[in-house]
Protein backbone atom coordinates (compact mmCIF):
# COMPACT_ATOMS: atom_id res chain seq x y z
CA UNK A 1 0.00 0.00 0.00
CA UNK A 2 1.72 3.39 -1.20
CA UNK A 3 1.32 5.98 1.37
CA UNK A 4 1.39 9.72 0.74
CA UNK A 5 3.83 12.41 1.81
CA UNK A 6 2.08 13.63 5.06
CA UNK A 7 1.53 9.81 5.95
CA UNK A 8 5.50 8.57 5.20
CA UNK A 9 6.47 11.55 7.97
CA UNK A 10 4.16 10.30 10.26
CA UNK A 11 4.51 6.54 10.31
CA UNK A 12 8.69 7.25 9.63
CA UNK A 13 8.80 9.70 12.58
CA UNK A 14 12.00 9.56 14.69
CA UNK A 15 11.82 9.12 18.65
CA UNK A 16 9.01 10.74 20.79
CA UNK A 17 5.47 11.25 20.63
CA UNK A 18 3.58 11.88 17.37
CA UNK A 19 0.18 13.36 17.03
CA UNK A 20 -1.58 12.41 14.05
CA UNK A 21 -4.98 14.51 13.21
CA UNK A 22 -6.82 14.21 9.74
CA UNK A 23 -10.56 14.05 8.46
CA UNK A 24 -12.67 10.83 8.69
CA UNK A 25 -11.68 8.45 5.97
CA UNK A 26 -7.89 10.12 5.23
CA UNK A 27 -6.23 6.68 6.67
CA UNK A 28 -5.71 8.00 10.07
CA UNK A 29 -5.86 4.33 11.91
CA UNK A 30 -3.16 2.76 8.76
CA UNK A 31 -1.10 5.38 9.37
CA UNK A 32 -0.84 5.23 13.26
CA UNK A 33 -0.97 1.34 12.90
CA UNK A 34 2.04 1.35 10.25
CA UNK A 35 3.79 3.70 12.44
CA UNK A 36 3.56 1.77 15.26
CA UNK A 37 4.75 -1.79 13.50
CA UNK A 38 7.96 0.85 12.01
CA UNK A 39 8.34 1.48 15.98
CA UNK A 40 8.72 -1.96 16.88
CA UNK A 41 10.42 -3.03 13.73
CA UNK A 42 12.72 0.03 13.11
CA UNK A 43 13.86 0.51 16.80
CA UNK A 44 13.01 -2.00 18.49
CA UNK A 45 10.69 -0.61 20.54
CA UNK A 46 8.66 -3.04 23.20
CA UNK A 47 4.95 -3.47 22.26
CA UNK A 48 4.66 -2.99 25.95
CA UNK A 49 5.63 0.73 26.00
CA UNK A 50 3.75 1.91 23.38
CA UNK A 51 0.62 3.95 24.02
CA UNK A 52 -2.41 4.81 21.76
CA UNK A 53 -4.95 7.26 22.94
CA UNK A 54 -8.10 7.20 20.95
CA UNK A 55 -11.65 9.26 21.31
CA UNK A 56 -13.76 6.15 20.98
CA UNK A 57 -13.27 2.24 22.21
CA UNK A 58 -14.23 1.07 18.78
CA UNK A 59 -11.60 3.40 17.40
CA UNK A 60 -9.08 1.67 20.20
CA UNK A 61 -10.25 -2.14 19.24
CA UNK A 62 -10.35 -1.50 15.27
CA UNK A 63 -6.35 -0.15 16.37
CA UNK A 64 -5.29 -3.22 17.94
CA UNK A 65 -7.22 -5.22 15.80
CA UNK A 66 -5.24 -3.87 12.07
CA UNK A 67 -2.31 -4.23 14.06
CA UNK A 68 -2.63 -7.60 14.84
CA UNK A 69 -3.48 -8.28 11.70
CA UNK A 70 -0.72 -5.95 9.93
CA UNK A 71 2.12 -7.69 12.58
CA UNK A 72 0.48 -11.49 11.81
CA UNK A 73 -0.32 -12.06 15.16
CA UNK A 74 -3.20 -12.94 17.31
CA UNK A 75 -2.05 -10.27 20.06
CA UNK A 76 0.58 -7.54 19.91
CA UNK A 77 0.61 -6.08 23.62
CA UNK A 78 -0.09 -2.22 22.26
CA UNK A 79 -1.52 -0.09 25.00
CA UNK A 80 -4.93 1.30 23.44
CA UNK A 81 -7.87 2.74 24.54
CA UNK A 82 -9.48 6.27 25.27
CA UNK A 83 -8.77 9.45 27.09
CA UNK A 84 -11.15 8.29 29.88
CA UNK A 85 -10.22 4.71 30.02
CA UNK A 86 -6.57 5.06 30.25
CA UNK A 87 -6.50 7.79 32.51
CA UNK A 88 -8.77 5.89 34.54
CA UNK A 89 -7.12 2.71 34.60
CA UNK A 90 -3.88 5.46 35.75
CA UNK A 91 -5.45 6.56 38.53
CA UNK A 92 -6.74 3.13 39.77
CA UNK A 93 -3.01 2.26 39.42
CA UNK A 94 -1.40 4.68 40.99
CA UNK A 95 -3.96 5.47 43.65
CA UNK A 96 -4.57 1.72 44.14
CA UNK A 97 -8.52 2.52 43.42
CA UNK A 98 -10.62 -0.13 43.55
CA UNK A 99 -14.48 -0.81 43.53
CA UNK A 100 -14.14 0.05 47.84
CA UNK A 101 -12.84 3.40 46.85
CA UNK A 102 -14.47 4.66 43.88
CA UNK A 103 -17.96 6.12 44.07
CA UNK A 104 -20.87 3.91 42.02
CA UNK A 105 -23.16 6.04 39.23
CA UNK A 106 -25.69 5.56 42.23
CA UNK A 107 -23.54 7.16 45.03
CA UNK A 108 -22.65 9.62 42.95
CA UNK A 109 -26.22 10.55 42.74
CA UNK A 110 -26.90 10.12 46.32
CA UNK A 111 -24.60 12.49 47.06
CA UNK A 112 -25.10 14.94 45.19
CA UNK A 113 -28.72 15.18 46.60
CA UNK A 114 -27.71 15.34 49.98
CA UNK A 115 -25.63 18.26 49.26
CA UNK A 116 -28.19 19.48 47.37
CA UNK A 117 -30.27 19.26 50.15
CA UNK A 118 -28.17 21.03 52.71
CA UNK A 119 -27.38 23.82 50.56
CA UNK A 120 -30.76 24.41 50.05
CA UNK A 121 -30.96 24.76 54.16
CA UNK A 122 -28.42 26.63 54.29
CA UNK A 123 -30.61 29.28 51.88
CA UNK A 124 -33.43 29.20 54.15
CA UNK A 125 -31.58 29.68 57.39
CA UNK A 126 -29.89 32.68 55.52
CA UNK A 127 -33.28 34.53 54.13
CA UNK A 128 -34.60 33.68 57.95
CA UNK A 129 -31.67 35.27 59.53
CA UNK A 130 -32.16 38.68 57.11
CA UNK A 131 -35.63 38.29 57.63
CA UNK A 132 -34.68 38.55 61.69
CA UNK A 133 -32.18 41.30 61.31
CA UNK A 134 -34.49 43.76 59.12
CA UNK A 135 -36.92 43.04 61.82
CA UNK A 136 -34.42 44.09 64.58
CA UNK A 137 -33.41 47.00 62.92
CA UNK A 138 -37.25 47.61 62.89
CA UNK A 139 -37.70 48.15 66.39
Amino acid sequence: MGFNKAQNEAIMHGKGPCQVLAGPGSGKTLTIVNRIKYLIERYEVRPEEILVVTFTRFAAAEMKSRLCSLMGKSNVPVTAGTFHGIYYGILKWAYRLGPDNILSEEEKYRILEEYRKIAEQRRQRKKIFCMILRKKSDL
